[in-house]
This record gives C-alpha cells, sequence and structure tokens, in this order.
C-alpha cells in the first residue's frame, strides 16, 4: 500500500462566515436612537485623541515602530542581498558562456594554424616523383614498342620471302604435273603400238626424274608452309604485344595527364585554403580580442560585486529561501512527539510548508499518541493552515476492519469512595480505607486513561482512544518503571508488545490476528524498517522534510536511498553551535536545503558558511527580544 492511499480523509468544513450587518438604504432616516449611538461613537475617538500618552504607552509604541523598521530593515538587507548575488549570478552565467566561447575560439584558432602550417608544407614532390615514374615506363614502353615493331618488320619481310619460295615452288610443280600430262597425251596419241612402246622407253627416264623432282617439291613446299605457319603465329604473338605495350603507354599517358590535372589543382586549392586561413585566423584574432575585452569587463564586475557582498554582508556566499516545488508531494517525517520542543518543530515545519504551497502535506510518523488526529487538527486550526494528512505507524498496526462495539466505563461500586479534582477534574477512587485504587483521567469529556495502585503505587495504565476502545495498557514495577506496553487494535486483539529493562526497551514483539507472535524486534528501528518497506512510499514526486537528528527521518531517506535533492533538513539550535553545523555541512556536501528554528539561525550561517545554500525559517525558537541593527548603513 502506498503512503497516498492510506492518507486520512478530511472533509474540512468551512468556517461560518461572519454575518454582515445590512447596510441601511438609501434615503432611509436614521432613528433618533442611532442618531445617538453615532453621535457618541464619532465624540470617543475626539475624546480619546484628548487624552495624554503615558510614557509607557509612548514607549510600547516606539518600540513597535521600531521593531516594524527592523523587519522592514532586515527584509530590504535580504533583498538587496538576493539582488546582488542575482547579479553576481547573471555575470557568472555570462562569464561562464564567454569561457565556453573563448575556448572554442582558442580550439578554432588552434585547429586553423596547425592546418595552414599543414597546408603551407604540402607541395608536389610525391606527385612529381610519381610522374618521373609514370615518364620512365613510358619511355621504356615505348623503346620495348619499337623492337616489337622491327622484330615485327623482319618477321615480316622473311615471311614475305618464304611465301614467293613457296609459291615458286609451287609453280615448279605445277610445271612437273604439266610435263607429265603432256607425255601421257603423247603417249595415248600415239597409234601404232610398236612407236608407244618405243616412245615410252623414251620417256621412262623423263618420268622417273618427273617424279623425282615432285617429290622433292611436295617435300620443300610443306617444309616452306610449316615455316610460315610459325612466322604467321610469332607475327600474330609480336602484335598482340604490340597491341598491349600500345595499350600500357595510352595509360601512362592517361595517367600523366592526371597527374599534372592534380598538380595543378592541388596546387590551386593550397592557394586558396592559404588565402581561406589567413583571412579565417585573422577574424578569429579580432573576435578573440573582442571576447577578451568583454570578459575583462565582467571579471571586473564580478570583482566588484564580490568585493560588495564582503565588505557589505562579510560573506561570499549566498543564502537564499528554500525553493518549494508545488509539483510535488510534501511528506514530514517525525518520530518522536514527547515534548514542546519536538512539537514546535513539527508544526514548524508543517505551517512553513502548508503557508508556502497553500495544500496540505502529510505527517509521515512512528510516535504514539491515543488522540493523534484530535491533537493535529487543534494544533492545525489554531495556525489557520490546512490539516495535515497522517500516515502513522500504530495508526495501521491498530487499525481493524471489525471494531469492537466495547467502551469503557467506570462500574459502579458501593466501596468505592470517588472524588473529583475540580481543576483538572481527573477522578480518584478509594476503596472505604482511603486506599487509591485507581486515577480516571479525561480528555475532552472522555476516558481517556485509568491508572490503577496497588499499595499506593502505580502497577498498570490503560489508555483509551476517542472511541473509548483500549488502545494501550502499560504494566509498571515496584521502582515505578515501565517493565511492558501492549498495543490492541480496535477489534480488541493484541498486535505489538514492548519489553522495557530500565526504562529502555529492549524488544519489540510484533503479533498476527490471531495472537501469534509473527517479529521480535530487538531495536525500534527494526520495526520502523520493516514498516517502511511494507508500506512501500512512492519516493519519485515527493519531498521529505525531516530533523537531521530524527531516527525516523535517517530511516526513510536511507532505506529508500532518497537523494538530497528531495529532502530539506531541519537543523536545531543552530546560533549555539555553529561551527559544529558547519562542520556537519561540510560533510553533507550534498545537502543544500535546510530549515533552521529561529533568524538567529539563519544569521549564524550567513555570516559562517563556505558555500551558497538554501535556509529558511520556521520560526520555532524566539525570545520575543528586538533585533535591531546597530547602524542603518548598509
Amino acid at each position: 500500500m502506498k503512503f497516498l492511499d492510506m492518507l486520512r480523509k478530511i472533509d474540512e468544513k468551512p468556517e461560518p462566515s461572519k454575518a454582515v450587518p445590512n447596510s441601511p438604504k438609501k434615503n432611509q432616516e436614521p432613528t433618533p436612537t442611532s442618531q445617538a449611538q453615532t453621535t457618541e461613537v464619532a465624540e470617543k475617538p475626539a475624546e480619546e485623541e484628548q487624552l495624554p500618552m503615558s510614557v509607557h504607552d509612548k514607549r510600547v509604541k516606539i518600540e513597535e515602530q521600531m521593531n516594524d523598521l527592523s523587519h522592514q530593515y532586515a527584509q530590504l538587507r535580504n533583498d538587496l542581498k538576493t539582488n546582488l548575488f542575482t547579479e553576481k549570478d547573471d555575470f557568472e552565467t555570462k562569464k561562464e558562456t564567454l569561457d565556453n566561447y573563448l575556448e572554442t575560439l582558442k580550439r578554432d584558432e588552434s585547429e586553423s594554424t596547425e592546418k595552414l602550417a599543414d597546408t603551407k608544407a604540402q607541395n608536389d614532390d610525391a606527385a612529381k616523383e610519381q610522374l618521373a615514374h609514370v615518364k620512365a615506363d613510358r619511355k621504356d614502353l615505348e623503346a620495348k614498342l619499337a623492337d616489337l615493331q622491327d622484330r615485327l618488320k623482319d618477321l615480316n619481310s622473311d615471311i614475305n620471302a618464304r611465301t614467293a619460295h613457296l609459291e615458286s615452288l609451287q609453280t615448279n610443280l605445277a610445271k612437273n604435273e604439266q610435263s607429265e600430262s603432256d607425255m601421257s597425251t603423247s603417249i595415248k596419241e600415239e597409234k601404232d603400238l610398236q612407236k608407244m612402246l618405243v616412245l615410252m622407253e623414251e620417256q621412262k627416264n623423263s618420268i622417273n626424274t618427273l617424279y623425282d623432282q615432285r617429290k622433292d617439291l611436295k617435300t620443300q613446299i610443306n617444309s616452306a608452309q610449316e615455316n610460315i605457319a610459325n612466322l604467321n603465329s610469332n607475327a600474330d604473338e609480336l602484335n598482340s604485344n604490340i597491341s598491349d605495350v600500345n595499350k600500357q603507354i595510352e595509360d601512362l599517358v592517361k595517367k600523366d595527364k592526371d597527374i599534372n590535372d592534380k598538380m595543378k589543382s592541388d596546387h590551386n586549392y593550397r592557394i586558396e585554403t592559404i588565402a581561406g586561413l589567413e583571412r579565417h585566423l585573422q577574424s578569429l584574432d579580432e573576435e578573440h580580442k573582442k571576447i577578451d575585452g568583454e570578459l575583462s569587463e565582467v571579471n571586473n564586475n564580478i570583482d566588484y560585486i564580490t568585493k560588495y557582498i564582503k565588505d557589505v554582508f562579510h560573506s561570499a556566499y549566498l543564502v537564499r529561501d528554500v525553493y518549494l516545488d508545488k509539483e510535488k508531494q510534501y511528506f514530514v517525517a517525525a518520530d518522536k512527539f514527547d515534548s514542546n520542543a519536538d512539537q514546535n518543530d513539527l508544526f514548524g515545519m508543517v505551517n512553513y510548508l502548508e503557508t508556502k504551497l497553500q495544500k496540505p502535506v502529510t505527517i509521515v510518523s512512528t510516535f504514539y499518541n491515543n488522540h493523534l488526529h484530535d491533537c493535529l487538527d487543534q494544533k492545525a486550526k489554531n495556525l489557520k493552515i490546512a490539516i495535515p494528512n497522517v500516515v502513522n505507524l500504530f495508526e495501521q498496526l491498530q487499525v481493524s476492519p471489525n471494531p469492537t462495539d466495547k467502551k469503557v466505563a467506570i462500574p459502579e461500586n458501593q466501596d468505592w469512595v470517588t472524588r473529583t479534582d475540580v481543576e483538572s477534574q481527573d477522578t480518584f477512587i478509594y476503596d472505604q480505607k482511603q486506599t487509591l485504587l485507581m486515577t480516571v483521567e479525561y480528555f475532552d469529556k472522555k476516558i481517556d486513561r485509568i491508572n490503577y495502585y496497588k499499595n499506593d503505587q502505580i502497577v498498570k495504565t490503560n489508555i483509551y482512544n476517542g472511541d473509548g476502545q483500549l488502545s494501550s495498557m502499560q504494566k509498571f514495577n515496584q521502582d515505578k518503571q515501565l517493565t511492558e506496553q501492549s498495543f490492541y487494535r480496535t477489534d480488541g486483539s493484541i498486535v505489538l508488545t514492548i519489553i522495557f529493562d530500565k526504562n529502555n526497551a529492549i524488544s519489540y514483539q510484533l503479533f498476527d490476528k490471531n495472537g501469534l507472535l509473527e517479529h521480535d524486534f530487538n531495536e525500534k528501528s527494526e520495526l520502523i524498517t520493516w514498516w517502511l518497506k511494507s508500506i512501500s512510499p512512492d519516493t519519485e514526486n515527493a519531498v521529505f522534510v525531516g530533523n537531521n537528528s530524527d531516527l525516523l527521518y535517517q530511516l526513510i531517506t536511507s532505506v529508500n536511498s532518497i537523494s538530497s535533492d528531495n529532502t530539506i533538513l531541519l537543523l536545531q539550535n543552530v546560533a549555539k553551535r555553529i561551527d559544529d553545523v558547519i562542520t556537519l555541512l561540510d560533510k553533507l556536501s550534498e545537502v543544500h536545503d535546510i530549515f533552521v528554528q529561529s533568524e538567529d539561525d539563519l544569521h549564524a550561517i550567513e555570516n559562517k558558511t563556505n558555500r551558497d545554500i538554501s535556509v529558511s525559517v520556521i520560526n520555532t525558537l524566539s525570545d520575543g527580544t528586538l533585533s535591531l541593527p546597530v547602524s542603518l548603513k548598509i
């Protein structure tokens, strides 16, 4: 269950408006009685003005005027201080802006100077070296191309010669074949067989010679054709090589052109970049000087205001009111409500917060009070503030969905002798031997508690809530020391028992609804920690306020890991122990918002603080004496 789910719903009834008498109607004639009353009322101030003012009255009036002047002076002085620190903050903000801008300028100057030096240092040596390699490669390739072309030329000449020789061989072969054909024809044309045989015999040698020549010619032709084919293949390879070399030369020519173009482009870029950087650096230098001048003026203003603040207020640090965010929920923590000081501090914080916020705050408490809401409601009404919401450890433990209808009542007993104290209205009950048996105390005319006695010594006290239900029971030993205190749910079942040893609590026994022991805590802090975890307070949009030494405040902030940005710390008796307070604030460097009890506490911090801090006064400690400045000089 969240904090806000447990808040007590309060229906505030509007205060009855005072009756306003009807104004007399227009042209209504006053009665003689009203005329006489008017005359009487009108005459009284005249008589009072004529009365001489006593010396005492004059002193009181002067003191009132001086007190008003004191408050006016203090307010004006505080306004002046706030104004000066605001002005100083403005200058420091401007200084921070100028410092950041100056750092940007310096970085720009450094980068631009480095880039200018780098640009000036750049040259075409690498490109020229690369171009020389390109030209050398191109020269080698051109020489290689010329050699290949010469070899191709020689090869083509050889091919042509061999081709001409082949053609000659082919011509001779054709002639040989023609001679054979002619011989064959002559033989075929001879009609005389004997002559044919003679002719054949005569041509036999010639035919053999032709065949031998033909065979030789064919051999030469085949060899010539093979050589020409090889030479053509070599010529093709040379042509391919020449084509590759030409392609490489073309690439080198293009690379040569690209390098030259890039050298020209880089040269032009360097000229433009150097000129641009020099103009930019000149502009930066002018801006730098301008900002230096403005920064010097701002620093002089800060030094002046700082010295002014030190001379006037004897402190270089700003102490301003605590800022309250009206969008957040405020929780005031309290573990003690016993002394007037505890109550004053609690309501001082509540009063300050609700007056500033114009809405109820929530009191988170771990103290026991059987009339808690009555006390808080009445105090809030007296202060004319909204009745705060309440989340209380004991109230949460003691609530029951089925409260008992059994109410406390004093039974009638004829053997008792009853007496009532006129001043306190408490009832004393004795037996017939005048031995004290019990006393009955009342709250708002209802039984608040009954004290039981044995041998004139208190042994037990029953404490009741506003509905007359048993709320708590205390037991005492022979030394009148509290030994045990039990707390009950509104249905009558026991929920908590605290065991004491020499007035010190040593055990907190928590019981379930069946009366079985559920937890046994050694310290109250363990009980509170268990309770805080069970109710899971919503800390995201909350601000927790409390006394630095208050157990509940310490546990809330530690168990829930509350950031110092969401806390306001109350410090007590600051003026009397200012050195210890400053030491404490040094340790709590993350704390920026604190409450103090009096104006003297505020002034003590103003005079001793060594850092800016927000301090507001809840006005719970004041001796009522006038606080006047020795001099009205600032």
